[in-house]
């Protein structure tokens, strides 16, 4: 019995594979997120492909769509239980990649991103950092950044006009365009839009700025949610998601004091998020000042500074997230404002909380 139940809850383990815990943690996010959107369901047999060869595929109906999809799931399942992670990651890439490539109606950029994330995971190890990763993330805002630069409707504010103020009539963009001259927005949104692409396509690159590009994509990104209330497909949990894998989970034990009164509950909590066994949770002296304290081996937090920290290095905390964001998205489904803005709250206050404010002080003096 002790055996059944600890297989069962290998989805919320993270430790002792061959990726790196937040790696991991990404590629089963990333699978959740893409299955919860019904890629199983979307594979199907060649349909214009981008590679016309696997129309021979067509001669035998059911067939690749089949096999596919029972790969897919397979290759799922062994991801979600801690079964041969890396050679999971691979195929599961595999298979979203090749469907995509045998339909060409399939092809939208946050499920190729998926694709590939989950590829390059697979190629990583649990003694690198995951570089390829990076190396598609930059990638990704070059080629978006080139792309819009070679548009004349970029330069010129007519694309963002159109699709802002045509297609999705928003009212801020509205309200703000009639106060300055034609297409001024217009312009002002694609330029700050096709620069901030191309300098996070470089700054990612650095490790001295890796982390405050990171912060940079957080809030672009959520800015953009904000103003057009579209999620472009999945694109944004994705990238979310794929941002994880750039987290440095300490391989050591957390070591945490808290106020045993008053944090109990506190405890509770993370000790049912800790599948792994990582936090050793031990009593502060009463006439401690602090009320909560992290020790790991390269630094000691106190209260909020440390509770963030316990926040991050939870791999569960963020399968939670992804479990609230899905719960509002069904129960708001048919009222998509309230949605909005119960996004907005969450999402801001999440960035607010957890912005590093010290660090970018640090990096300002």
């Amino acid at each position: 019995m002790n055996n059944v139940s600890t297989f069962i809850t290998r989805p919320f383990q993270f430790e002792g594979t061959k990726l790196h815990p937040n790696v991991l943690l990404m590629c089963k996010l990333l699978v959740i997120l893409m299955t919860a959107h019904h890629m199983f369901f979307k594979i199907a047999d060649p349909f214009i492909p981008f590679i016309p060869a696997l129309d021979w595929f067509n001669e035998y109906p059911n067939v690749f769509k089949y096999s596919l999809r029972a790969i897919y799931a397979s290759s799922v399942f062994a991801l979600l239980f801690n079964i041969k992670v890396r050679t999971a990651a691979l195929v599961t890439g595999s298979v979203v990649i090749l469907s995509i490539i045998a339909s060409k109606p399939l092809f939208f950029n946050h499920t190729f991103i998926c694709g590939c994330a989950l590829f390059l995971a697979g190629l990583t190890n649990d003694k690198e950092p995951p570089y390829l990763l990076i190396f598609q993330l930059s990638l990704v805002y070059f080629g978006a950044s080139i792309n819009k630069f070679l548009e004349p409707d970029w330069w010129s504010g007519a694309f963002m006009d159109t699709w802002l103020g045509t297609a999705r009539e928003n009212p801020v963009y509205l309200y703000v365009s009639e106060l300055l001259p034609e297409l001024v927005f217009a312009k002002l949104l694609s330029y700050i839009a096709m620069i901030t692409e191309f300098a996070i396509a470089v700054l990612i690159l650095f490790k001295k700025t890796r982390n405050l590009t990171l912060w940079f994509i957080i809030i672009f990104h959520t800015t953009l949610f904000t103003l057009t209330s579209f999620r472009f497909g999945h694109f944004i949990e994705s990238l979310a998601i794929v941002l994880l894998a750039f987290l440095n989970i300490p391989k050591e034990q957390l070591r945490i004091s808290y106020k045993q009164q008053s944090l109990h509950p506190l405890k509770q909590f993370f000790t049912f998020l800790d599948r792994d066994k990582k936090q050793t949770w031990s009593d502060l002296p009463s006439e401690n000042s602090h009320w909560l304290r992290l020790e790991t081996k390269d630094k000691t937090l106190y209260n909020h500074e440390a509770l963030k920290d316990i926040f991050l290095y939870t791999p569960n905390f963020f399968m939670l997230l992804i479990a609230i964001d899905m719960a509002m998205y069904i129960v708001l489904y048919n009222h998509r404002t309230t949605l909005f803005v119960f996004n907005m709250i969450f999402i801001w206050s999440m960035i607010f909380y957890f912005l590093p404010v010290k660090w970018l002080k640090k990096r300002g003096t």
